[in-house]
């Protein structure tokens, strides 16, 4: 598949397995399920990401707050060496920087390379050294620029440039490669931008500040001051007058333009009324997501489903004791896990509703929702068990604060409710969560979330959500994909406490266990990287 690439997708973060420490959470997850979904479809892809030697980072709770310790990986034995160099001139040094090269196989026995760039070199300067040292973390401008513009140069010594038609750039942090396009293509052709929008394609995936990032353009041309020719003349017509907003710039020179769901779609276009915007809901690779236990129960009930999650629909086929049981198998696993690593201290019980919410914690997401009133916890404490985790940023005070918060109200109302806090959350412990828990809690403050796909993990498991209508999950109601709808804090714990919680406890499962099937028939049907793929073929590639 290397002799004819035809798309070029490159990301920040890429979480294509726990081996591999160049993640920190949903975009880098979703960008690793694009990734196996591409190699699924055998569609002709590779990427391009940063070789973060020390990853994100290991989260150790010390006195109820996170501290952050280097996760080290050896990526010497995990990626293969190409033997090839690329430059970048950054601050008027010559900056060397390797590729190296792993492959994804997909299910279809097609692969699909990645290529990860590293600075970390003895020829380099310290300074240099440092920017893939650790991912989000140092001198941002000149991470961004090793990966676009040295992403680009990287492609061309590799030879694949040739047979390259669309450069995908999943969200603003690679933006910096239209700038190596432009020169390459904008020159020969009189200054044609149209030249280059041919050639890529842009994802923007959430209306957040930290999503769209904005440089000093006087930090830009010293970062560049090399790179003779780079910087269009027009820069500040195209990326914003005042600072370099690297969003703007991607759209700019982009041909297609998208937001990761419908609703997110809507909030985008406000914020760059300029540019047609379309959409495309994210989607979770299932192979990935699915546990062992439903996998197997897949496989016996709707042999086909690998190749064609439509068959999920086919769900309501199985017997509802089939569903229970596999259900049953895979939350004893979670509880198992839990109860041994849970750093609050208490055991959970394997036969009380599990409500899970793991996440990143950000002010949006508003983990805190159910301390919202202790008193109403307290009444419904005895029917109901949650367990948390997810990291904070290490520069998010606000996200850590929010953290140290929740753990301490756990170990505070742990005669009234048990609460579990994992740290350290990752992907393996993403997929015990997401398969075990009995209801997935999603809890972001509207219009905030551009899509979430950890509600869509969990359906391809029957595990229903409980969420408020922003991102994905306006699209998964209307699809009536299993779950409930939270409007307010009232309506959360009127749903939870007259609805929800009788309905699990009620003696004949069935209506719980039909609300399971709604959300893999329904959900998870849909809401799947295979689909996600193949509509970037027909909307935004259009290849060859």
């Amino acid at each position: 598949m290397e002799d004819n690439i035809k798309i070029a997708y490159f990301s920040a973060e890429i979480g294509i397995c726990e081996r591999i420490k160049t993640y920190s959470g949903g975009l880098g997850i979703l960008a690793g399920d694009t990734v196996k979904a591409m190699a699924d479809l055998s569609v002709p892809v590779c990427a391009v990401t940063l070789l973060y030697r020390n990853g994100f980072f290991k989260q150790k709770i010390v006195d109820d707050y996170q501290n952050e310790i280097d996760d080290i990986w050896d990526y010497k034995k995990i990626l293969e060496d190409t033997g090839k160099f690329v430059y970048v001139n950054l601050y008027n040094t010559k900056v060397k920087i390797q590729i190296y090269k792993y492959e994804y196989l997909g299910i279809s026995g097609s692969k699909v390379p990645i290529y990860f760039l590293d600075t970390n070199l003895d020829e380099n300067p310290d300074w240099a050294k440092d920017i893939t040292s650790r991912l989000y973390l140092g001198n941002r401008l000149a991470q961004e620029i090793v990966l676009g513009i040295g992403g680009y140069r990287a492609l061309k010594e590799l030879g694949l440039n040739k047979t390259i038609e669309k450069y995908h750039m999943n969200e603003g942090h690679s933006a910096f490669l239209t700038l190596e396009i432009y020169k390459e293509l904008g020159f020969k052709n009189g200054f044609n931008d149209e030249q280059v929008r041919k050639k890529c394609v842009f994802t923007t995936h959430t209306p957040i500040p930290a999503g769209h990032d904005k440089f000093d353009y006087n930090d830009v041309y010293n970062a560049l001051s090399s790179e003779k020719d780079i910087i269009p003349w027009h820069i500040k017509q195209i990326a914003g007058n005042d600072l370099l907003n690297t969003t703007k710039l991607a759209l700019y020179f982009s041909s297609f333009h998208n937001a990761v769901s419908r609703k997110h779609m809507e909030t985008t276009k406000k914020m760059f009324p300029n540019y047609n915007i379309d959409y495309i809901t994210n989607g979770v690779h299932l192979l990935t997501w699915t546990s062992k236990q439903f996998k197997e129960l897949y496989d016996k009930y709707i042999p086909n489903w690998k190749n064609d999650y439509s068959e999920l629909k086919k769900i309501h086929s199985i017997p509802n004791s089939e569903i229970f049981r596999t259900h049953k198998i895979t939350k004893e696993n979670l509880i198992n896990f839990v109860n041994q690593n849970n750093i609050i201290g208490l055991k959970l019980d394997k036969e009380i509703l599990t409500i899970g919410f793991a996440r990143r914690f950000i002010g949006y997401k508003d983990a805190e929702l159910i301390f919202e009133n202790i008193d109403n916890l307290k009444r419904i404490g005895k029917k109901v068990q949650f367990i948390f985790s997810g990291k904070a940023h290490r520069r998010d005070g606000i996200g850590k604060d929010i953290m140290r918060r929740i753990i301490k109200h756990s170990r505070e109302l742990k005669d009234f409710v048990k609460i579990a806090f994992i740290e350290n959350y990752d992907i393996e412990i993403a997929k015990l969560l997401v398969s075990g828990c009995d209801l997935w809690l999603n809890t972001p403050i509207i219009p905030k979330e551009a899509s979430g796909t950890s509600g869509m993990k969990a359906s391809a498991n029957g595990v229903p959500h409980f969420s408020r209508l922003d991102g994905w999950a306006i699209e998964g109601f209307e699809r009536n994909g299993g779950g409930f709808v939270i409007t307010e804090y009232q309506d959360f714990v009127n749903t939870l406490e007259y609805k929800i919680i009788p309905m699990f406890y009620s003696n004949n499962k069935t209506i719980w266990v039909e609300n399971m099937k709604l959300a893999i028939a329904n959900s998870a049907s849909y809401f799947n990287a295979h689909r996600m793929v193949k509509e970037y073929l027909e909307k935004a590639y259009k290849i060859n």
